[in-house]
């Protein structure tokens, strides 16, 4: 027969998964149009989450073109225009994207470059909303950090430039440190 204290310990062991389980945290970045003279409008929300599969990203937003497009963490939590070789730069003060290992290639999420690939997403005349995994991220990688929407899609590789995702439409800061 189990003591009141034992079954005491039992009862709270399981709250205390429960709990857990219940509370998971979800980070909700709200992601804004950018554009040469800075940050714009709202146009929707990215909520994070994690789980066994690797880190969530569900993305809701509207006002951007039809069709694929780049989809990455970037180094920075800053979607502030900048000034790169004379040219105004959306959301350049995001960095780059977000490579801790220093491999400086653009591999795409399942690849051996950087961790910031995401996958991309596609757009319809309404807008996105789709839930994509990271499985090489984890939540605490994106603390702080920005999510960036590109113009265009993405190939993956270093050549062109971003893998021809062309410039930063959008942009958000993740919370955190």
């Amino acid at each position: 027969m189990k003591t009141s204290i034992e079954v005491l310990s039992g009862v709270a062991a399981i709250l205390t998964v429960a709990t857990g389980i219940a509370v998971a945290q979800q980070l909700t970045v709200e992601i804004n149009k950018v554009s040469d003279t800075g940050v714009g409008e709202k146009i929707g929300t990215v909520i994070i989450s994690e789980d066994s599969k690797g880190t969530a990203f569900k993305v809701a937003i509207s006002g951007i073109a039809a069709g694929k497009h780049g989809f990455h963490v970037h180094e920075k939590g800053d979607c502030t225009t900048t000034t790169k070789d004379g040219k105004r730069e959306p959301g350049g003060a995001a960095g780059a994207h977000y490579d801790p290992e220093n491999k400086k290639s653009h591999q795409g999420p399942q690849g051996d470059g950087h961790k910031g690939d995401l996958p991309a997403i596609t757009a319809n005349a309404t807008g996105v909303d789709e839930t994509i995994i990271a499985p090489k991220l984890k939540l605490s990688d994106v603390l702080g950090r920005a999510v960036v929407i590109h113009e265009a899609g993405d190939n993956y590789s270093d050549s062109p430039e971003n893998g021809g995702g062309k410039g930063r439409i959008a942009c958000g800061i993740v919370p955190g440190s």
